[in-house]
């Protein structure tokens, strides 16, 4: 068995774990968040909640994240996942800052990863086609309208004159005495004529969108497609901080 020596200090996990006399080895992350949260404490934190309650000893600088995404949640996943494993520094100052500068270089990126993923409506997203119709349409109309008006006059005109004064007014009616006489027959018969044509042409374009969505049957097959893809993006982030921590070259 190695000693082990630590300062008796909240500090004690910016210095290293030294193991036999020439060997200097960093140490785990679960070694500086135990160090760090239970220290002087007398009920200390359990495993499952350490990382959740000491994160802030490794973020304690600004970088992008998404609103879909919650900084403890994220936190927390990444510092669990590496929980055993060793710094790849001296001292947790020089982790830190190499963790500053990596997630700062990475996380845009990822970012909208995270943020495709959120927007993803799992049940009613598909295969979307979008058409787009048009119709053109010329109409022409005519229309003809005839009309004839005949119309017929007649007029007669009976005058007759007597120079005789002894004649009877009858005499004169009936034509007997008559000395001057004039009977006239005016006919007149006019006929109208009215033609009236009417022509109407007009076009009518119209233009019709046209979306149809094809969501997928298989609600399984859905829902752990959208698991992998989560997975799959903190995957990759996992594997660009792999180079942050310990290995053993062999």
């Amino acid at each position: 068995m190695y000693p082990m020596m630590f300062l008796p200090t909240p500090f004690l996990a910016r210095d290293l774990i030294k193991l036999g006399n020439d060997y200097n080895i960093p140490p785990t992350i679960y070694a500086i968040l135990n160090s760090y949260v239970n220290y002087s404490n007398q009920t200390p934190a359990k495993i499952k909640d350490l990382a959740r309650t000491g994160r802030q000893v490794f973020f304690d600088f600004e970088y992008p994240l998404t609103s879909n995404l919650s900084k403890e949640d994220f936190e927390t996943m990444i510092l669990n996942h590496f929980l055993m494993r060793r710094i790849g520094y001296e001292t947790v100052t020089a982790f830190n800052i190499a963790l500053s500068v990596k997630i700062n270089e990475i996380m845009p990126k990822y970012n909208i990863l995270f943020d495709a993923i959120k927007g993803w409506k799992l049940f009613s997203d598909g295969e979307s086609i979008t058409r787009q119709l048009s119709d053109n349409t010329t109409t022409e109309s005519s229309s003809t309208t005839s009309s004839t008006t005949n119309s017929e006059d007649s007029a007669t005109s009976d005058r007759r004159f007597s120079n005789t004064p002894q004649s009877a007014i009858a005499d004169v009616k009936s034509g007997t005495y008559v000395t001057e006489y004039n009977y006239d027959t005016n006919n007149s018969e006019a006929e109208v004529t009215s033609d009236s044509t009417i022509e109407n042409e007009g076009e009518d374009n119209k233009t019709v969108n046209e979306t149809i969505i094809k969501s997928q049957k298989d609600r399984v097959k859905v829902y752990t497609d959208f698991i992998n893809n989560v997975n799959n993006v903190y995957t990759m982030i996992f594997k660009e901080l792999e180079p942050l921590f310990y290995s053993l070259v062999l």
